[in-house]
């Protein structure tokens, strides 16, 4: 019988690696506000003190990076179907693009600055642009991906 093949990197980085990161983001979605505006806000926006809506849309990011967090720990966990993996991928890279347009929305010119980031654009923008050639590559087919293998 021929299964679907997941290679073991992929296996390793969105089963484990991936929802870490993604606890970071619930975490700071519902605990930690400042930080947030800190690290993950572009610089154009935060010279702004937190308002109620800024709080509200910070825990309502928190509570979709639950969602994001309970598939990758529960639904990618029970099946190994390249296909379901596929489209969970395909509809998380449209969020992580999603994020990358927002910051390039609210200052277009440090978006694409990369030698004027601080600490807080490389650890939010570097861990959100691996994370997007990863999945990127996943649903490319790089490595073996959906490769028919006998068991």
């Amino acid at each position: 019988m021929a299964n679907s093949h997941i290679p073991v990197f992929y296996r390793v980085f969105f089963l484990y690696i991936d929802p870490l990161l993604c606890l970071s983001g619930i975490y700071l979605g519902f605990f930690d506000h400042a930080t947030y505006l800190e690290m993950g806000v572009p610089r154009a926006l935060t010279h702004h003190s937190a308002s109620l809506l800024t709080n509200h849309l910070i825990t309502v990011l928190g509570a979709w990076s639950l969602c994001i967090f309970t598939l990758q720990t529960l639904l990618l966990q029970q099946y190994r179907d390249v296909k379901i993996w596929r489209i969970f991928m395909f509809a998380v890279l449209l969020t992580d693009l999603g994020l990358v347009y927002a910051v390039y929305e609210a200052d277009p010119v440090m978006a694409v600055s990369v030698s004027k980031w601080e600490k807080g654009e490389w650890t939010n923008h570097g861990i959100l642009g691996l994370v997007i050639v990863v999945r990127t590559a996943f649903l490319l087919g790089v490595g073996g991906v959906g490769k028919a293998v006998r068991v």
